[in-house]
């Protein structure tokens, strides 16, 4: 009996054994458990995606602390992280430190209490929200304008009623005077930017420039006096000539001025910040060409306003595009059209990116929810866009009211922003390793208008430059190293040669 008594523990010994070893072999060791956990957690963490409202100043929303407490809270709310609040609207402005005259909306909070900049970049940041300043460019002398008169304001003194070159406003084919800046004037070019170097060296905390009308209005404006001369000059024209509004040319001439405001102000915003980043509402109305997705030459952007965003794109004068894809999902050709430029959006980010931006307050929330979602997906080739924006804040979507609004921006943040998101680190900015150069055309110091520069490197060509009436020339995105500034003068015949340094993320003044 006492040689048997070990079997039954031997027994049972074994058999735990047995089920031990079954079970290393149907579970995952620890180590493998916390790995098949970890994406989960990864997708709670916070990505990188622009989720962005415009907030427009005929509206409600900062006027005063308390809108602009309200506002910021429903933008966290929605999971959001981006806000384009509007601060010049027609030569007048939302904040209180500029060169013009600060709006005089009876609703707005006198200045001495309230700014509505400094206290939405302050709130903003508090709570994550990137503060970007809408600025409506070329619209500046409306007849509805109250501000006209006062002797802050642009048109005072170089609008419609201006005589001979102080009036830097544009007309139409016909002659008649149109109350928006025409940048074929380079007063209207020196004005601008003087506004913007102004707004962002007195109030350094600000995330970004947002240009909003920054084109002509139409197909037939442009004909201002001066940049007719300047044409004319340019191009060898009789002194009378004067283009019809679909030549060729003169579209093209139109185009560069406007291609010509970007790429200064964006040097020029680089100059003082290069960590501003800088933004455009750009124009797509309907399709978007008249043949075919690729017949931009068709597009109204280009042919209509000439505002050629796919090609500042290209060259880099812009960080992000926010097109105003603002499209009635329920209709059936609007919601082709709004498809097919998320389709071309892809296809056509240049050097940089783009962000959709939605009519919101044309569409139900589902029809909203509907169109971020497409926008935001990730097509078959893996390319994918920076995120969102809605137009308005004030109207997130057709329709509603102040509680109704506050619902959206939860149920915006039980769907499509369920996942945290910060508004996006663009790595040109962050990480740069190409550098921008500006500078004067000039002969034996003589300016030279119009000048032609090109840019040579280790004794290679880089890239041609053409200089504005003014003599200023720029161009971005250029490898750090010693460059050589050749400088022809094309009516005399004469050259200078320069040497520059280009540097990383900075932008370089030549001669």
């Amino acid at each position: 009996m006492l040689n048997q008594r070990p079997f039954p523990l031997l027994r049972k010994l074994a058999l735990s054994l047995f089920f031990f070893t079954l079970l290393l072999t149907v579970l995952p060791p620890i180590s493998l458990v916390v790995q098949a956990q970890a994406p989960q957690q990864e997708s709670q963490a916070p990505i990188q995606q622009l989720r962005g409202f415009w907030a427009d100043a005929y509206n409600p929303g900062f006027r005063n602390a308390d809108q602009v407490d309200e506002m910021m809270d429903n933008i966290a709310r929605a999971n959001a992280n981006t806000l384009f609040i509007q601060m010049r609207r027609h030569g007048d402005v939302w904040y209180n430190n500029g060169l013009e005259p600060r709006s005089n909306d009876s609703q707005l909070a006198p200045a001495s209490k309230f700014d509505p900049l400094a206290y939405a970049i302050e709130r903003g940041h508090a709570k994550g929200i990137s503060v970007h300043a809408w600025l409506v460019i070329s619209v500046a002398c409306p007849g509805a304008n109250t501000q006209w008169g006062n002797p802050q304001h642009v048109c005072t003194e170089h609008g419609p009623s201006a005589q001979g070159t102080e009036r830097w406003t544009t007309a139409d084919y016909a002659g008649h005077q149109i109350g928006d800046l025409d940048f074929g004037h380079p007063g209207s070019v020196v004005y601008m930017e003087q506004i913007v170097q102004n707004l962002l060296k007195n109030y350094p905390s600000l995330d970004g420039i947002h240009f909003d009308f920054i084109r002509f209005g139409w197909s037939d404006h442009g004909y201002n006096s001066v940049s007719l001369d300047f044409y004319r000059r340019k191009y060898g024209l009789e002194a009378d000539f004067r283009p019809k509004p679909d030549a060729a040319l003169w579209s093209q001439w139109r185009r560069d001025r406007i291609t010509e405001l970007v790429r200064r102000l964006y040097i020029r915003i680089k100059v003082i910040n290069p960590q501003v980043q800088v933004s455009a509402a750009t124009v797509s109305w309907g399709g978007i060409g008249t043949y075919s997705a690729n017949d931009w030459s068709n597009s109204a952007a280009s042919k209509t306003v000439f505002q050629d965003w796919k090609a500042w794109l290209q060259e880099g004068i812009l960080d992000f595009a926010l097109p105003m894809h603002y499209f009635d999902e329920g209709k059936a050709e609007n919601r082709k059209w709004y498809d097919g430029w998320l389709k071309w959006d892809r296809e056509n980010t240049g050097r940089r990116t783009i962000v959709v931006g939605m009519g919101s307050w044309l569409n139900s929330r589902a029809q909203n929810i509907a169109q971020a979602e497409r926008a935001l997906v990730t097509d078959s080739q893996g390319r994918q866009l920076s995120g969102v924006a809605f137009y308005s804040y004030n109207q997130p979507f057709y329709g509603g009211g102040f509680e109704q609004r506050r619902q959206f921006m939860d149920e915006l943040r039980n769907t499509i922003f369920k996942q945290p998101a910060r508004a996006p680190v663009w790595p040109w900015i962050a990480y740069p390793t190409k550098g921008h150069l500006q500078g004067i055309a000039s002969i034996d110091g003589q300016m030279i208008p119009f000048a032609v520069i090109s840019l040579l490197k280790d004794g290679q060509w880089v890239r041609d430059l053409t200089a504005s009436a003014d003599g200023w020339y720029g161009t971005v995105d250029l490898d750090p190293g010693t460059y050589t500034v050749a400088v022809r003068d094309k009516e005399k015949g004469h050259t200078a040669e320069y040497q520059v340094l280009v540097e990383a993320g900075l932008v370089t003044n030549g001669p």
